[in-house]
């Protein structure tokens, strides 16, 4: 999450804005040019629609977040995605953070 580097809670809110989003960035990151099969080691494979890739040789299906942090997580992928980045974030900074983004809710 290097490219997240100096965001805020707002900015990586407009960035994620559906589960979809998070899976994009998933699989960029997951499989940046080195695709290979962990069954068959095979490098050719199909994309589907959901980022999951399906291999050609033994049709083995692996979506984004499996070997990862974020398999079989029962809360959602973009919720996830947003509790690693408030770990990640120094106390301090996360609370002015949160303090603003509440203020700016109670505006609307």
């Amino acid at each position: 999450m290097d490219i997240f580097k100096g965001q805020n809670l707002r900015e990586l809110s407009e960035h994620f804005k559906a589960d979809d989003n998070c899976k994009e960035y998933l699989a960029n990151v997951k499989w940046n040019n080195s695709f290979v099969c962990a069954r068959c080691s095979n490098k050719t494979s199909q994309i589907r629609k959901n980022s999951a890739r399906t291999f050609n040789k033994c049709s083995h299906t692996e979506t984004p977040p499996s070997n990862t942090l974020f398999y079989k997580v029962k809360f959602g992928l973009r919720k996830a995605l947003f509790s690693c980045f408030e770990m990640s974030t120094p106390p301090k900074v996360y609370l002015q953070v949160i303090s603003e983004f509440d203020l700016e809710f109670q505006k609307r």
